[in-house]
């Protein structure tokens, strides 16, 4: 039930504001398998938001194809949102799917810009859809879900930290890392700019281009899967600027 009730809180992201278009996210079936059995999300992790600034995360779900309930285990069918509470103003979602079946992996895309600093203890409640020998496929009564995923969205930090600067790079997150992580940089001018990661004997293991955005935080989301564990090092380069640092990979 534990694992069940991370999935319900996971799912609220599509029930928050009335439906939009389906997104163009794409589910990460390579990271993300469903091992804790049933259900599983990925990433488990939520980065902070900053007020006033673009926020932006995919998910990636499994649904569950069981369910612990007073009256035994259930077979799930497919999960369908009731109603949820309490995300950060400023935030919207877009899924690939307005329904989540299960033997299907989904993404969700969370993005807007933040309006309002605070800890959110968000809440959903779900309608999972059973199969019943007699009459189909039926609603089960609505679960809501006693646990909660907290959002924290926090204040500028008073000064502009890019004052004066025309490019500069962001932490990595979260380094070290096992799957994937996010690689950022800040522009005053629009331009393509390149990551470049290496090993440490220098050959290339991976490349990406991006049009970088000026005036905000810009990412790389880089999916290491592949990449065996260790140390490596990785530049961003663009619009004559050039920063190395490193980054960890986890067994």
């Amino acid at each position: 039930m534990k694992h069940y009730i991370l999935l319900i809180i996971t799912l609220l992201f599509l029930v928050v504001f009335p439906r939009l278009s389906y997104s163009q996210c794409q589910p990460d079936t390579v990271n993300c398998k469903d091992v804790q059995l049933p259900g599983e999300i990925c990433p488990l992790v939520l980065p902070d938001g900053i007020v006033n600034e673009f926020y932006d995360q995919v998910f990636t779900v499994i649904p569950p194809y069981q369910a612990q309930t007073e009256y035994g285990p259930i077979n799930i069918v497919k999960i369908v949102i009731d109603t949820v509470g309490n995300l950060p103003p400023g935030l919207t979602y877009q899924t690939n799917s307005d329904t989540f079946y299960v033997n299907n992996t989904y993404c969700v895309l969370l993005s807007g810009i933040p309006t309002t600093p605070g800890n959110y203890d968000l809440y959903i409640r779900v309608i999972p859809f059973v199969y019943s020998i007699i009459t189909g496929v039926i609603p089960f009564p609505a679960v809501t879900d006693d646990t909660s995923l907290t959002i924290t969205i926090k204040e500028p930090s008073g000064i502009d930290e890019f004052s004066g600067k025309t490019f500069s790079t962001l932490e990595a997150f979260p380094n070290p890392f096992k799957t994937s992580i996010k690689i950022g940089f800040y522009t005053r001018d629009p331009s393509q700019f390149e990551l470049q990661i290496y090993n440490l004997i220098g050959q290339l293991v991976y490349s990406e281009n991006i049009t970088g955005i000026p005036g905000r935080r810009n990412y790389f989301n880089f999916n290491g899967i592949d990449l065996k564990p260790g140390t490596y090092l990785y530049a961003i380069s663009g619009n004559g600027n050039s920063v190395t640092k490193k980054l960890i990979k986890l067994q």
